[in-house]
């Protein structure tokens, strides 16, 4: 065999094992999972329970925030439902979202949030249909006003939420290294990504800035704060 063959297998190898690993997943424990096709909403709090409903849409049961929330003493997102059983470092948070707010407004919003501790310290996924330094972010609340902490500088990350059709999301955190991938749509090529560990652990959930919107399918895989 000639010595370029020989190279050329080894490259061909090497390559396939890489592309391997960028693309595997880690098989994180399942700690929950919620598709509502009970009717009911069970571990999930919510901050104001009177706008959020369990309906019939597009034939499952979906889980809707129904009406948009009020600001409080500091710029954050105004509405949330917490799975509260699972304070979580490393985790794979994922389902499916739905915007119902009409398109031509393009500050529409649906948000993810983690490492959620109360109501003023916790991180979120700001998912719209523009790109700035507020919108289509991944946001911290420490304490005080919302911050940008992706490295995708304003009105340069890729926004989708720009129709009224169901999107798949996914937000992983590595604790190890304090790693946040945000995906939308495209499960393999995160739209959004940071290095943060300011909080480090917490609940996840889901909700708005000012908007409203559905939710379905959802599944957390991840460790558990010890």
């Amino acid at each position: 065999m000639k010595k370029s063959t020989i190279i050329l297998l080894i490259g061909t190898c090497m390559f396939t094992w890489c592309l391997a690993v960028q693309t595997s997943e880690p098989r994180l424990p399942l700690l929950a999972s919620s598709d509502f096709e009970d009717g009911q909403a069970a571990g999930w709090q919510p901050n104001d329970p009177a706008h959020w409903l369990v309906i019939k849409q597009d034939g499952s049961f979906v889980y809707e925030l129904t009406a948009p929330g009020e600001q409080g003493k500091l710029r954050a997102p105004t509405s949330w439902s917490l799975l509260t059983a699972h304070d979580v470092n490393s985790y794979v948070f994922a389902g499916r979202l739905k915007c119902g707010v009409d398109p031509s407004n393009t500050y529409r919003d649906l948000c993810v949030f983690f490492h959620f501790q109360d109501p003023t310290h916790f991180c979120y996924v700001h998912f719209s249909a523009r790109s700035d330094e507020v919108h289509n972010i991944i946001g911290l609340v420490n304490g005080a006003d919302r911050v940008k902490i992706n490295s995708e500088p304003p009105g340069k990350s890729t926004f989708r939420l720009t129709d009224t059709n169901w999107h798949q999301f996914k937000v992983a955190y590595d604790a190890a290294a304090g790693r946040i991938e945000v995906f939308l749509g495209d499960m393999k090529k995160p739209i959004l990504t940071a290095v943060d560990k300011t909080l480090g652990h917490g609940l996840v959930g889901i909700g708005s800035f000012d908007y409203t919107g559905c939710f379905d399918d959802i599944t957390l895989r991840g460790i558990e704060k010890k």
